[in-house]
């Protein structure tokens, strides 16, 4: 179910990979690293700063259209940044159909519908838990369900941009071609690992109606040798806020609300998060959070630079019209909300990963062999033991996770006391 995958070969037991990861899910044990699934949250973090390139991700290929009789193909709109803008949107759109498809179906369109459907009608319901936070990011919403599992309520019950896109195109190709829903497939060229598990393993609903994903890295030459074979085109249905919502504070200033906080990075995530969960934002209406710093136009899976991305969509924005929708288009997207098929129908649970056990008597004696245990560990969280931090190294000794008792030895703790013996 999980996108991130570890190459063990490949692997040097460094510990890079250790300390940047947001939910402690990497181990180094005997020498190469371990993903602890139950954990991880796919959002990449690993994948940029391994330097021997041991951490990948696992999509589909493009063999996953020969499934189907008819293919729907929509491109991350991340994607529109990747090349230079003299090239123009019409022309990627045109090349990557070239590359096996029938249909293009744009990620703008659900973009423009979720800037409406926010702005108009779901940001005025009431008995909304503020600050609301934005459901766009898969990793942030798994990062909240590990970490911060009283914040669930605080998300908004919108489906993303993409699956909404999905489901329209879906359904419109199905009458179009008299093809059932199993004939049709809906392929998502993605910036980023989460949202190949948020396909695969989703939340808040049942089934994806995206049936495979390609990362951008791996069609962009093929993209590349199309584009002098194909015409030019227009924008689309690209507008400046659907072409806005790729770009960090881009949602928020789409929908158009005043009171709110953008923040980007997974580590600013948390940090932020911690601030919510302590009550200390419930002055702030919207928060717009993105794993990726810079938002989606810092993918993980990206050829191009977060900020030369950024400048190239930006140039877009400048000469796209404004989003408009009349009260009968907007009256039908309310309908297909309040129906379930572009909203989150099932509640997302809290996984219980980050405690100690299951039992709270037991839990709470655990913690207290933690506290002992923590006053004899030098608190450096160097990650030479293999652990993230050294409270992690004492969580895992409690829960049995370190391997035998030979190995659950703190080495600068060892280092210090023969130093202090020679002295």
């Amino acid at each position: 179910m999980h996108s991130v995958i570890l190459k063990e070969e490949r692997c040097i037991g460094c510990t890079s990979c250790l300390k940047v990861c947001p939910t402690e899910a990497i181990r180094v044990r005997n020498g190469k690293a371990k993903i602890i699934p139950e954990r991880c949250i796919d959002c990449g973090e690993c994948i940029r700063i391994c330097p021997n390139h041991a951490k990948s991700v696992t999509t589909d290929d493009i063999s996953v259209i020969k499934k189907f009789k008819y293919n729907i193909v929509i491109p991350s709109l991340t994607l529109y940044g990747q090349f230079p803008a003299n090239i123009g949107i019409g022309k990627m759109l045109n090349a990557i159909k070239k590359i096996g498809f029938d249909e293009v179906a744009e990620a703008a369109l659900g973009a423009r519908i979720s800037v409406h459907l926010l702005r108009d009608y779901v940001l005025k319901k009431p008995g909304l838990k503020y600050p609301i936070i934005n459901s766009s990011c898969p990793a942030v919403i798994r990062l909240i369900q590990v970490r911060f599992p009283d914040l669930l309520p605080n998300i908004i019950d919108l489906e993303t941009p993409i699956e909404i896109a999905a489901r329209i195109a879906k359904t419109e190709a199905m009458e179009k071609t008299g093809l059932t829903y199993d004939e049709i497939g809906v392929v998502f060229i993605t910036p980023c690992t989460a949202r190949v598990t948020s396909v695969r393993n989703p939340l808040g609903i049942d089934k994806s109606y995206i049936d495979g994903v390609i990362s951008i890295r791996d069609v962009y030459g093929d993209i590349v040798r199309n584009i002098d074979r194909v015409k030019n085109g227009s924008l689309g249905r690209s507008t400046k806020e659907s072409l806005l919502w790729a770009i960090a504070g881009g949602q928020a200033e789409a929908v158009n609300i005043e009171n709110y906080l953008e923040v980007d990075g997974i580590s600013n995530v948390i940090k932020v998060l911690e601030e919510v969960e302590l009550g200390k934002l419930d002055d702030i209406q919207f928060i717009e959070c993105s794993a990726c710093s810079g938002g989606c136009v810092g993918g993980p899976l990206l050829i191009q630079n977060s900020f030369i991305a950024k400048n190239r969509i930006m140039n877009y924005v400048k000469v796209a019209d404004k989003s408009e929708m009349t009260k009968e288009e907007l009256d039908k997207y309310i309908e297909m909300y309040e129906n379930g098929f572009l909203r989150l129908t099932k509640t997302i649970e809290p996984k219980s990963v980050m405690s100690l056990d299951a039992d709270l008597i037991k839990s709470i004696h655990k913690m207290e062999m933690v506290t002992e245990i923590m006053k004899n560990l030098p608190g450096l969280d160097c990650g030479v033991c293999g652990s993230p931090t050294c409270r992690a190294f004492a969580e895992d000794i409690v829960k049995g996770e370190n391997g035998d008792g030979n190995k659950s030895v703190c080495i600068v703790k060892t280092m210090n006391y023969f130093k202090d013996k020679k002295s």
